[in-house]
Order: structure tokens, then C-alpha cells, then sequence
């Protein structure tokens, strides 16, 4: 018996006809899923104004006769939910994606219109904005439940698709979490998040924890200042060079953690010493660090530096916007992250890798606090926020496949 007869007889045996599974990754279509990306690029839809191409999420939805609804805590930034199936059959597995972007800040320097979407010469990427962040991953989505629609699932499948992802989530992921909490909406089992990843496993997510450090000195008039001054900047100064240094730490799914002085306010005029000087700290989390550790590290070092200037003062205003969030992970023993795994190496023959490398947040962390496995896996992609912005068209049809094996090991085997 070959692998792939193998694989068929265990779905009959499990109630999935032989090879329909491979029938459903076989009709993933490059074509149609370039099409649909290209359909929601070319709808312009910045932080703030994302009611047009929602309205077209809707319309596109009717096109294909899947059934979706509309959840907003603002009309003017609805999010679209897609569903297949019934929750009251088995489990419920989310996939999520934004279409809120950036604003084009360097219009003069794209090779063709940000909101014209384009397919490089050789067909390997497609441009514009949103290619990579993230529309192209959310016609993925939206293609995979149009090819799951009539599949007997063995549960609910969902498409969550949001606003407000670039600005903090309150208008999209936030507010559908708060509406699931209320048991308006289904709740999810499992959350797949389409965000660029390279094709690698993206279990775990950075913390994110801000503090801003205030250094007193003594103002002074300039003449006096080796006299009576105490320059905040110069204390300042020795504060930062301590703190803005790499971290020796290493969390296998996600990588090293990260310290960064991202912006500094003193003094009040040219002929003045400064008297106070305040920097932000932007600390970056993985798993096995708190709150509670990176803060004492952060003390520590201040702490040395006064030990040895006693003119060295400072105080820490921990987590100023209420925004912390610890650094998350779902297990690779997660039934979410074990069906992607072999999903993975069904649909590319290469063992799954974890995307360790220097990436931003995404709205999975917030799936993750609600309690709820969440995995991202996403395509490969550049220059996301920036001018040229690609993505690539043969790691899109990648990621519908393994979507569709992912989904069908939860849903349907």
C-alpha cells in the first residue's frame, strides 16, 4: 500500500470519502486566488476606512453563495464573518485576516500604483498595498471556504475579517473576542492567522511592554552649568547605552527578546541645562520572561549606574497606555498545531519549521489570551508598509493547501 492509497483508506475509514481531501487541495487555483487578491488590493482601505471593501467582502461573498454576516462596534469599520458548517457538530476553527492597512507615505516611489495591483513580469509576485499585509492571505481565506462549502464538516468553519489590525484591534479582533465572550458569536476551538510567516509555524508571539524612564537632573543657566547644572541629557545618556544592548536569550519558537529606546523629549531652550530628560522603552517578551522579570532587569541597571553617580536620579512609569500584553505561545502539543505540522508535510514533503525571526504582533495574541490555540501561518512576502510592497504568488497557493489539509484534519477526519 503506497502512502498515498494509505492516507486515502484511513479518511474512509474515518468517514472522509478516498481522496477527497486531495480532490479539495487539487482544485486550490492560482489563478482565481490572484484574481480576488487583486480585487481587494485595488479597494483602498487605510486604518480608519475600511466600510468600502468590506461592503465588497459581502458582495463577493453573495458571488460565491457562502452565507457571512456583519459584526461592527463602528459601521463606518465592520468586520465580515464567513461561515460554513454548524458549531453544533463538532469544533469550530477560525481563520483570521485584516484588510485595514498603512497609509501610502511614498507614493513617488512605487513602479506602479500602490492601489493597482500588478504581477511581476515572471508571475512570482504580485504588488500593490496590502499585497503582503495582508489582503492576498485573506483571498486565501476566503478561497479556501469557498472550496469547503459543501464538505460535510464535522464542526463550523469560519473566515473572521477584520478591521483596525494596524491601530490596535478595538474596531476588529477586539471587538469580535468581546462579542464571542458575550455568546453572540460562536466560540472558536482553534484560530489559524494568516499573517506573513514564510510558510513556518508561528505558534508563539513576542510580549509587549512599554515603560518610560525620567531622568532628573538640575536646570541651570548655561554659564553656571559645570557649576550648579546637572544635565539630564548627559544621565540620560549613560541610562541609554546600558539599556539599548542585545539580549542573550533565546525561545526556540520565536527567538530573542528585544529592548529598544525609541524616543527621547528634553530641555526647553539652547541656553538652558536640561533639568529632565524622558525616553520610552519599547520591551519585547518571549515565553519564560514576566512583566515583573523585565522590569527588575531594567531596575538593575539603573540601579549601577546610580550606585556609582550619585547625581544619577530616575523614575519608571511601567506600562503608561495600559497596553502589556505577555508573550504568548499555543504548544506544538495543540491538536492546531499538530494538524498544521502534517499538513505541512503532506502539502510541501519539507519538515515544518518555526518562524523565528524579528516580526511584529499580531491579532492572534489576542485569540491566545482568550484562551484559544491559535497558530500563524502565512506567505512569504517584502517591503510590507513601504513602497513595492509583494507578496508571493507560489506561497499563496501553498498556504491554501495547507490550510485545506489543516482544516480537514480538524473538521473532517
Amino acid at each position: 500500500m503506497n502512502a498515498r492509497t494509505c492516507r486515502a483508506f484511513v479518511a474512509f475509514r474515518k468517514g472522509v470519502p478516498p481522496l477527497a481531501v486531495e480532490e479539495m487541495t487539487g482544485r486550490v487555483d492560482r489563478d482565481e486566488i490572484v484574481a480576488l487578491a487583486s480585487r481587494l488590493i485595488a479597494t483602498p482601505s487605510t486604518s480608519g476606512d475600511e466600510r468600502a471593501i468590506m461592503d465588497d467582502v459581502v458582495r463577493w461573498c453573495q458571488e460565491a453563495g457562502l452565507r457571512c454576516e456583519v459584526a461592527a462596534l463602528d459601521p463606518a469599520r465592520p468586520n465580515v464573518i464567513v461561515s460554513v458548517g454548524d458549531p453544533a457538530a463538532g469544533a469550530t476553527v477560525v481563520m483570521n485576516g485584516h484588510l485595514d492597512t498603512v497609509p501610502v507615505s511614498d507614493p513617488n516611489d512605487w513602479r506602479s500604483g500602490p492601489y493597482e495591483p500588478t504581477l511581476s513580469g515572471d508571475g512570482a509576485k504580485l504588488y500593490g498595498r496590502g499585497a503582503s499585509d495582508m489582503k492576498s492571505s485573506v483571498a486565501v481565506m476566503l478561497h479556501v471556504m469557498q472550496l469547503l462549502k459543501d464538505a460535510p464538516l464535522r464542526g463550523l468553519l469560519q473566515t473572521h475579517v477584520v478591521s483596525d489590525e494596524e491601530v490596535g484591534g478595538k474596531y476588529g479582533t477586539i471587538y469580535l473576542l468581546d462579542e464571542i465572550e458575550a455568546g453572540r458569536l460562536p466560540r472558536p476551538d482553534y484560530c489559524l492567522i494568516g499573517e506573513k510567516s514564510d510558510l513556518k509555524v508561528r505558534n508563539a508571539e513576542r510580549g509587549l511592554l512599554a515603560i518610560t524612564v525620567t531622568i532628573h537632573g538640575r536646570a541651570s543657566h548655561t554659564a553656571a552649568a559645570r557649576a550648579t547644572g546637572i544635565n539630564a541629557i548627559v544621565k540620560a545618556a549613560k541610562a541609554i547605552l546600558a539599556l539599548d544592548r542585545d539580549i542573550d536569550r533565546f525561545h526556540p519558537a520565536i527567538g530573542k527578546p528585544v529592548i529598544s529606546i525609541n524616543t527621547i523629549h528634553a530641555g526647553v531652550a539652547h541656553n538652558v541645562v536640561p533639568g529632565e530628560c524622558t525616553f520610552s522603552i519599547d520591551r519585547r517578551l518571549i515565553p519564560g520572561e514576566t512583566r515583573e522579570s523585565a522590569i527588575a532587569e531594567i531596575v538593575t541597571e539603573l540601579d549601577a549606574i546610580a550606585a556609582e553617580d550619585p547625581d544619577f536620579r530616575y523614575a519608571l512609569d511601567v506600562d503608561p497606555e495600559n497596553d502589556y500584553i505577555p508573550a504568548n505561545i499555543t504548544p506544538e502539543t495543540s491538536p492546531l498545531v499538530q494538524a498544521l505540522q502534517e499538513s505541512i508535510r503532506d502539502v510541501t514533503g519539507q519538515e515544518p519549521e518555526y518562524f523565528v525571526a524579528w516580526a511584529g504582533a499580531t491579532d492572534g495574541r489576542f485569540y491566545r489570551l482568550a484562551g484559544i490555540d491559535t497558530v500563524g501561518y502565512g506567505p512569504g512576502g517584502e517591503s510590507a508598509h513601504g513602497a513595492n510592497e509583494a507578496v508571493v504568488v507560489d506561497n499563496l497557493v501553498t498556504q491554501a493547501k495547507v490550510y485545506v489539509e489543516t482544516i480537514s484534519r480538524l473538521l473532517l477526519r
